[in-house]
């Protein structure tokens, strides 16, 4: 059986900006609040895909801010129609970056000296 290569693929990423401020005499809470926010951009000439997704975490206690803002590339191919589009664009992309955002949260806030955050796995699929 032949290999077939995806129609969508994930070509890498990067981490374009991330801040942590924890307040020194204040105990981190131990729930957070997070939210994200996403930017696509389409080139369809070269049938590539960029995605900006940011993280943004706070504590309970407001004594921690995390903010990460990573970029992810993908190309797709030319024949995709518009549902696969808006699957691949709006949830196997973020679903795709997501886990790598999750490990930078855990190894920046360990680096930290605080105890790590570790972000639960999403559901993307449901948004």
């Amino acid at each position: 059986m032949a290999e077939q290569i995806a129609r969508f693929r994930f070509l890498g990423y990067k981490i374009l900006d991330s801040h942590i401020q924890v307040a020194p005499d204040q105990e981190i809470g131990k729930q957070f609040n997070v939210t994200f926010d996403q930017t696509t951009g389409i080139n369809e000439s070269d049938f590539k895909m960029r995605l900006v997704l940011s993280a943004k975490i706070e504590d309970t206690n407001n004594a921690m801010h995390i903010i990460v803002k990573s970029e992810g590339y993908f190309e797709f191919e030319k024949n995709i129609t518009d549902d696969e589009r808006k699957v691949f664009f709006n949830m196997s992309a973020p679903a795709i970056l997501f886990p790598y955002i999750r490990a930078y949260i855990s190894a920046l806030t360990s680096l930290s000296g605080i105890n790590p955050v570790i972000l639960p796995t999403l559901n993307l699929s449901k948004r």
